[in-house]
Formats: C-alpha cells, sequence, structure tokens
C-alpha cells in the first residue's frame, strides 16, 4: 500500500472520512506548496498578537527583578505594585466590546491594525517614562492594544487555516505568547547589569519590535472568508478558498465543499440570529456554550499561573532566592521550557485531542499544585533549602501540565466552540472575562503573598479541583469536526464524555454524493492495493 493511499485515512482523524477523501493525494508536504507556505506566512502575522501579551508579561517579571528599576521607581509593593500589573487587565476590560463591534463591521483585520497603532504609542511611553503615573498609564495603553490585536486573531486564524492544519495552528497560537515570553526573559536577563534606567528601558523599547512586524505585513493578510461571505462578499471568498486552499484550481471539489457549507450555515444563522447579542444564550446549545467559554479564561488565569507569570520575583523571595541573576535566568529558563511544553501540546492536538489534553493538563497540574505548596511549607517553617528547590522544581513540572492544554486552548478552543454569528462576539465576552481575571490576579496576587505567604497556595488547589471537574463533565472533543459540524455536538446534547464517537455529515445531499463517491473509489483501491 502506497503512502497516497493511506493518507485520507490518516487525514479522516484530523477533519472527519467525508473531508479526507476531498484533500489532495499527491502526497506532497504543505511546506512544497507556495499557496500553503504563504497561506501559513500570514497566519504567523496574526500569531504576533500573543507575542507581544507574552513580552509583556515576561518582561514585568524580569522588572521586578531589576535593581534599577525598583530604584528609579522607589520598590513599589503590595498594593502599587498590584495596580501597575492590574491597570493593563482594566486596559483589556474596557476595549473588549469596542474590540468585538469593529470586528464583526469593519472585518478582522481593522480591529488588528488600531491595535498596533495604540500598541506604538504605548511603547513610546512606556520606554520614556518619567515616574509612576506614566508608567501606569502606558500599562493601560498596552492592554488597550493588545485587546484590539488579540481579539480578532485567534477567530482569523481559526477562519483562514487550511482545514487539515486548523488544529494545529489555532493551537499554536497561544504557544506564540512563549515566543514574546522568552525574547523579554533573555533581554531582561542581558540588561540586568546595566547601571542605568537603560536596563529597564531598553526591553520597554524592544517590546515595539513584534508590533512594528505585525503592522508592516498585516495589510497583505487575507480577509476572513466566513466574514466576506457574511457581508454578501461571496465571490471574494470562493477566491481566498481557491487561492489558497485550492492552489488556484477553480474547479477543486475542496472549493465546492467549502462555499456550499459554509455558504449555507452562515444563511440559516444570520437568518435566525440576526446578529444580535442574545443569540449567545437563546438555545439550550447556544447556553452549554456560553458556559464553556465563560469558564476558560477562570481556568485559564485562576490555575495558579498568574503568580508566576507576573510574580516570580515575589514567590523565589519566599523561598530565599532574591538577587537579580538568579531570578532573571530562572524566568528566562522557565520561559523557554513552557514554550517547549506548549508546542508539545499542539502537535499531539489532532493525535489526542482537545478533551484528552484538557484532562491530562487538570490532574497533572493539581497534582504538582499539592505538592508545590507541601514544597513551601516546609520550606516557610524550617527553612529547608532543599524543600525550596523542589519548589522550583514542582513549578516547572505544574507548567508543563499547564502548557500542554491551557496555554494551546485559551483561545483557540472557544473559537472553535462557537459559530460563526456568535463568533467574534463570544471571543469578546472570553477577552473580558480574560482581563477581569487578570485584572484580579494582577491585584489580589501581591497582597495576598505579603499577607500569608505559602498558605495563598491553598486557595488555588481548591481551584484546581473544581477546574477537573469542570473540565470532565462540560468540555467536548471536538477532534475531526469542521468548524460547522461542531454546532451538531451541541445541537445533539450529547454528554461531553460521549462526543468523542460521534459521526458527522456535510448536511447537503450534493456534497455527500460527491464524498460518498470518493469514499468508495478511495476505499476500492486501498483493498486493491
Amino acid at each position: 500500500m502506497t503512502d497516497t493511499k493511506t493518507k485520507p485515512l490518516a487525514n479522516a482523524r484530523i477533519v472527519g472520512n467525508e473531508l479526507a477523501a476531498l484533500l489532495p493525494q499527491d502526497g506532497k508536504s504543505w511546506i512544497f506548496k507556495s499557496h500553503l507556505v504563504m497561506l501559513n506566512f500570514y497566519i504567523v502575522v496574526v500569531m504576533m498578537s500573543p507575542v507581544t501579551m507574552g513580552f509583556d508579561g515576561s518582561m514585568m517579571n524580569g522588572l521586578l527583578s531589576l535593581t534599577t528599576w525598583n530604584d528609579y521607581f522607589g520598590t513599589p509593593r503590595s498594593s502599587l505594585l498590584g495596580l501597575i500589573n492590574a491597570v493593563l487587565s482594566l486596559g483589556v476590560l474596557l476595549a473588549a466590546f469596542p474590540a468585538g463591534i469593529i470586528c464583526d463591521k469593519y472585518g478582522r483585520r481593522a480591529s488588528i491594525i488600531g491595535g498596533t497603532l495604540v500598541l506604538l504609542v504605548a511603547t513610546a511611553l512606556q520606554a520614556s517614562s518619567h515616574n509612576v503615573a506614566q508608567f501606569i498609564v502606558s500599562r493601560f495603553l498596552v492592554g488597550v492594544g493588545i485587546e484590539f490585536t488579540c481579539m480578532p486573531a485567534p477567530v482569523l486564524v481559526t477562519e483562514l487555516a487550511y482545514p487539515t492544519h486548523r488544529g494545529k495552528v489555532t493551537a499554536l497560537y497561544n504557544v506564540f505568547f512563549y515566543v514574546g515570553a522568552i525574547a523579554s526573559s533573555w533581554i531582561t536577563f542581558g540588561t540586568f547589569p546595566l547601571n542605568t534606567t537603560w536596563g529597564w528601558r531598553i526591553p520597554s523599547i524592544l517590546q515595539a519590535v513584534f508590533t512594528i512586524f505585525q503592522l508592516a505585513f498585516i495589510w497583505f493578510v487575507p480577509e476572513s472568508p466566513r466574514w466576506l461571505i457574511s457581508q454578501g462578499r461571496t465571490d471574494e471568498a470562493r477566491a481566498f478558498f481557491v487561492r489558497y486552499h485550492a492552489g488556484g484550481n477553480e474547479s477543486d471539489v475542496l472549493v465546492d465543499f467549502e462555499m456550499s457549507e459554509v455558504t449555507q450555515y452562515l444563511q440559516s444563522e444570520i437568518e435566525s440570529s440576526k446578529m444580535k447579542w442574545s443569540s449567545l444564550w437563546e438555545t439550550q446549545a447556544d447556553r452549554r456554550r456560553l458556559v464553556i467559554i465563560v469558564l476558560v479564561p477562570f481556568i485559564s488565569q485562576w490555575a495558579g499561573n498568574g503568580l508566576i507569570t507576573y510574580y516570580l520575583s515575589l514567590v523565589l523571595d519566599t523561598v530565599g532566592i532574591k538577587d537579580s541573576f538568579s531570578q532573571t535566568l530562572i524566568n528566562g529558563i522557565l520561559q523557554i521550557f513552557n514554550a517547549c511544553a506548549a508546542l508539545l501540546g499542539s502537535l499531539l492536538v489532532d493525535r489526542l485531542g482537545r478533551r484528552t489534553l484538557w484532562l491530562w493538563s487538570a490532574v497533572g497540574m493539581l497534582m504538582s499544585y499539592v505538592a508545590w505548596t507541601i514544597c513551601s511549607a516546609i520550606n516557610y517553617n524550617t527553612g529547608n533549602s532543599a524543600s525550596g528547590i523542589l519548589v522550583i522544581v514542582f513549578i516547572f513540572v505544574y507548567f508543563f501540565h499547564y502548557d500542554i492544554a491551557v496555554t494551546p486552548f485559551t483561545w483557540s478552543y472557544p473559537a472553535e466552540l462557537l459559530p460563526f454569528h456568535n463568533r467574534s462576539k463570544g471571543m469578546s465576552i472570553v477577552n473580558f472575562l480574560n482581563g477581569l481575571t487578570l485584572l484580579f490576579n494582577g491585584f489580589v496576587n501581591p497582597i495576598a503573598i505579603a499577607a500569608i505567604e505559602w498558605k495563598y497556595y491553598i486557595v488555588y488547589d481548591v481551584i484546581l479541583v473544581v477546574i477537573l471537574l469542570v473540565i470532565f463533565f462540560l468540555f467536548p472533543e471536538t477532534r475531526g469536526r469542521t468548524l460547522e459540524e461542531i454546532g451538531e455536538i451541541f445541537e445533539s446534547g450529547t454528554p461531553a464524555w460521549r462526543t468523542g464517537s460521534m459521526v458527522f455529515g456535510s448536511g447537503n445531499t450534493a456534497i455527500d454524493e460527491k464524498l460518498d463517491t470518493a469514499v468508495e473509489v478511495e476505499t476500492a483501491e486501498v483493498v486493491e492495493k
């Protein structure tokens, strides 16, 4: 049996049997197809949005470890430090719904372009800060800019991606968070020996590099074909599928399938919903989706990761690691480790599925966080240095499990679950709640650590138990489904733990006949081999 004949069966695990039968059987990897290389480059441009967020989070961790930054701003701690970090989330909160409106009315790219312009202004203010007030204002604007770029980005990635790539590229979306985190952590490690304000101004300036790259190329990124169809611009949408999914082949059956499926699905949605916000909770299926997309941001930010993302230096202080060299070095190594773990999770998404990775992640986070809590208690009560080292070890173990699922799926999973007419609205809610939870983390965490130290970890131990139960009972499997087929999971009312075995059809008789014929021919050829 040749690789060409077995490939459709492998693709079926990713996109389902029917759609797999329509994909090219030439045996060539996508890296040798110019249209897919170009499409994936454009997707990388969109993925610069989480890079900026990751850069900021890790940079603040690094700045807290710098003597020059602390001396210049008077060593902010407790509520003032919480305000400096939380004000970014306030910007995210206030920009969430305006970004969603722009995304729906003017397209996904318009919001990203506006966000990059705000980020450039914010970066200039932050790098030139002369006092705490200016630094706080700049961070508020960073939050606004991040929201305008990050809200539409996972939506656009999901709607542009080639069918067999969608699972991986949407999971990779948030992995790019660590591209920025790695860059800023090691830049800060390199500048900490500087005994001037340039030690913290240089990382602030370099934050603009990724934004400039995105602004330079976003003009060339195609608009979402689903948004184009929703605006009545079907010819442009078809041109996208022909050029970037079919390599210029006007008669490719894949184009007919995608256009037919998306057009019929959007028409029925638009007619029934009229694009109202109330469509988010009109039916039982809508309410089931809404519950999940509301819970995902809380899982993402209240799983205990917030303590490390912005306040690693404070956690390291509690176990006796207080020098700038050690703290910035550990931060740099942790970001590389996180990126590798998140990349592994993204590569496993089509092999193991979303639900399996969610459950694996929840169990691992709970076990490692409990161990982290116990070791912290021992270190606090006895001063035992070995237990302090174990705290660092369990922090790494915890983030391995966090990054396996939570990092890849925080934005991609809700974007997959939501139907088109609710996708940008739903993602506005996801981003709003993400900002709300970050606001809590940013302001409360440093105060809580200062007040009760290691005992604060127990709160997250309890939360992680709840998270495990929520994932088991509510989170369905979406592997092997098109975006349009995922809606059938919710319409059927199938319990989350049984969704992995569901069977789907295209819902279009003409297309189904073509698919059935293709599958029969392919099966006959495989048997003959």
